[in-house]
């Protein structure tokens, strides 16, 4: 069953207040601006996800869970 996007969204959250959704960025060998691209943001709001003095938030938050989950695949099929 799909998830809703709220509880989609607290997970996205809780991912990135750990820490891992930057690892999942740096292991992909990938930058603030183009993940910010990808998502449809500013660098500077990845930034801020990122060092959590901002949260995720509406469509454009989905859109980074999205690439965060594909990244997290990606790296789980090269181990």
């Amino acid at each position: 069953m799909a998830q809703t996007p709220i509880l989609r969204l607290a997970q996205l959250r809780a991912v990135v207040r750990s820490g891992e959704a930057k690892r999942l960025r740096e292991a992909a060998h990938l930058s603030i601006g183009e993940v910010a691209s990808a998502c449809g943001v500013d660098q500077s709001t990845v930034w801020r996800w990122e060092r959590g003095t901002r949260s995720p938030r509406g469509d454009r938050a989905l859109r980074y869970g999205e690439l965060l989950d594909s990244l997290r695949g990606q790296l789980k099929e090269a181990a």
